[in-house]
């Protein structure tokens, strides 16, 4: 009797299919091209001369039996012989080939059929053996994945004419069928727009593969040559160099940090870069935040591709398009798991690390890219004047109880509890609202050691603070990211916000009041409607950070892009503030035809009605 842990067909099913609610749907492309890694690599260990290809494209051979695209991986490593995959390839953790990454044969299996429940094609040649083809599905029926029977066997003998170009002596062709006969496995999957590597970032379809292998491989192992062939558009062919090479040969300037557990490597992009959508032929090269483990990338996050700003902790709020860094924590510290989308210490997130690594980045910040960031801020920063006297009226209706951090404090501050400080200036140097507290930092080396001006997180096991009566309203940016992007965007660590001059709701409401009144001046009407909007939305960040009493990440879900997007919503009340503002500047006429009595003439018909607005 066996006294060892196993379960049956149904059971393995059951794991795989369910592992599909939490594994990416690129993983599998991760796994084969690794899978074909180690396989050129056991060749190379005996012949180091030995030169390894990997080619993603389409299968040939199955497109003229069946005229559809279905994406094959080709390699020309070891190749499995017969009695391999008869005896392994359909055992869930069955590898016997000296994985070095030890998922012993379920990373494959796992992430690649609870996509391509129609099949995968397993087509392998071995040296002086004619080749052998394994055809793995889901069986509806059965409820089970297994293995289609062909003569009562479910390995079957190929012909040499099917054998691809790239493999002479031995290798391995690999074709995703996908979730129906009819499925061109070419293409992006369609769940690949709200997960996987990019969530849902800029990644075209004849590009995806590519530009999915050129980010998730940070280093290209060395003698192996990966390509990606478009058979049908010879122009997409793209040659797979690895995220560091991509980032190298696109920055103005480069370096390496050295942390506690953990290096970054930061690279300076120039500014035509930042103009190009996210991906460039394959290649992931805006401002960025990875993280990367033994060469390769287990998350990377952008501007524009999520809901928040990553680069905004580490210091680059208003450069995050110019800077590209990669985390790369202590391999012998940290592990990914297996999904390889996080790194773990001892069973648990790295969460803390990382909020260490962020403080640490941010007093090693490199000169060159302190001082861009710095003249990017100055640039974005504006002051406002037109609100600032009704929001300094109404600041008592949105401050809470607020601390800073003083070591004649009578207040104890614990950990883990988040006060929010105001402060009397920016980092900038310039006041701010407020009432009491003391002078904000100038913008020196220090930069980023701003927790008790800005009003962002204190963790202290234990310490003091005295009572304050800052500002509450968060501090703001204007920034140029595109109709596409939000109106606005929260940033927690900084208490700030970046409001979105190039939204398309904002270029509507201006469009429509222009064209109404004939005002020749867009950008001052502009200008206006976006203190107005500025206006709104500092009273809903301080309403929320400071009255609720929500948690951070409750906050952060409160004020995510889409819900700082509501205060476009009462698009009559903008518009009747707008009209107020401009009436005030004489600079519109209200309803009917208004008479300037003092000069007797109707303002309808007067060229020079709008004195602001004139040219």
């Amino acid at each position: 009797m066996s006294n060892k842990l196993t379960s049956d067909a149904e059971g393995i099913s059951y794991i795989i299919s369910n592992m599909r609610n939490t594994m990416p749907a690129d993983q599998y492309i991760r796994e084969v091209n690794k899978n074909a890694e180690e396989a050129i690599l056991r060749v190379q260990k005996a012949n180091p001369n030995y030169k390894g290809q990997i080619v993603f494209q389409k299968d040939e051979e199955y497109y003229k039996k069946n005229k559809v695209d279905k994406l094959c991986v080709i390699d020309n490593g070891d190749g499995m012989s017969y009695d391999f995959l008869n005896n392994y390839m359909l055992k869930l953790g069955a590898s016997m080939r000296g994985n070095k990454h030890k998922n012993f044969g379920a990373g494959f299996k796992i992430s690649a059929l609870p996509f391509n429940p129609y099949g995968i094609i397993v087509c392998s040649w071995v040296k002086g053996e004619p080749g052998n083809m394994l055809w793995v599905h889901y069986n509806d029926k059965k409820d089970e994945y297994e293995a289609k029977m062909f003569n009562k066997s479910h390995v079957i003998k190929l012909k040499d004419s099917v054998k691809p170009k790239e493999i002479t002596d031995h290798g391995t062709k690999i074709t995703f069928l996908g979730e129906s006969k009819s499925q061109n496995t070419t293409l992006i999957h369609p769940l690949l727009y709200k997960g996987g590597l990019f969530k849902g970032g800029r990644t075209g379809q004849a590009s995806w593969i590519p530009s999915y292998l050129n980010t998730k491989k940070y280093k290209i192992e060395s003698g192996i040559k990966t390509a990606y062939r478009d058979i049908d558009e010879p122009r997409n062919n793209v040659t797979i160099v690895g995220h560091h090479k991509c980032l190298d040969e696109a920055c103005v300037d480069k370096g390496t940090v050295n942390l506690n557990k953990a290096t970054i490597d930061w690279f300076l992009l120039p500014v035509e870069r930042t103009k190009r959508s996210s991906m460039y032929h394959g290649r992931l090269t805006v401002g960025q935040l990875a993280t990367c483990h033994e060469d390769e990338v287990l998350k990377v996050d952008y501007a524009g591709k999520s809901d928040r700003n990553p680069l905004a902790a580490w210091g680059h709020q208003y450069s995050k398009t110019r800077v590209a860094l990669v985390l790369k924590p202590d391999i012998n510290e940290f592990r990914p798991n297996l999904e390889r989308t996080n790194i773990f210490k001892e069973g648990l997130e790295a969460n803390e690390y990382f909020d260490n690594w962020k403080e640490e980045w941010q007093q090693k910040t490199p000169e060159v890219l302190f001082n861009l960031e710095k003249t990017m801020m100055e640039k974005a920063i504006e002051k406002s004047s037109r609100f600032e006297d009704e929001l300094k009226k109404h600041a008592n209706l949105f401050r809470s109880d607020q601390y800073m951090v003083s070591s004649k404090g009578e207040f104890q501050i614990e950990k883990d509890k988040t006060f929010k400080t105001g402060g009397n200036k920016n980092l900038l140097g310039d006041e701010n609202l407020g009432d009491v507290g003391e002078s904000g930092p100038n913008p020196d080396k220090e930069y980023g050691e701003i927790e008790q001006e800005l009003g962002i997180k204190v963790e202290r096991s234990k310490t003091t603070g005295v009572l304050t009566q800052n500002n509450p309203y968060p501090s703001v940016g204007k920034v140029q990211e595109g109709e596409d992007s939000p109106i606005a965007q929260y940033v927690h660590d900084t208490y700030s916000v970046d409001i979105n001059t190039d939204s398309l709701q904002i270029r509507q409401l201006v469009e429509h009041r222009v064209k109404r009144d004939k005002i020749n001046n867009y950008e001052n009407v502009k200008k206006i409607l976006l203190e107005i909007i500025e206006f709104q939305i500092k009273q809903q960040i301080a309403h929320i950070v400071n009255l609720t009493g929500y948690e951070q990440e409750q906050i952060i879900r409160a004020l995510s892009p889409e819900s700082l997007s509501a205060c476009l919503a009462n698009k009559s009340f903008l518009l009747e503030k707008l009209d107020q503002k401009l009436v005030e500047l004489k600079s519109i006429v209200p309803a009917g035809n208004w008479q300037r009595d003092e000069h007797k003439f109707h303002v309808k018909n007067n060229p020079n009605k709008f004195p602001m607005f004139s040219k």
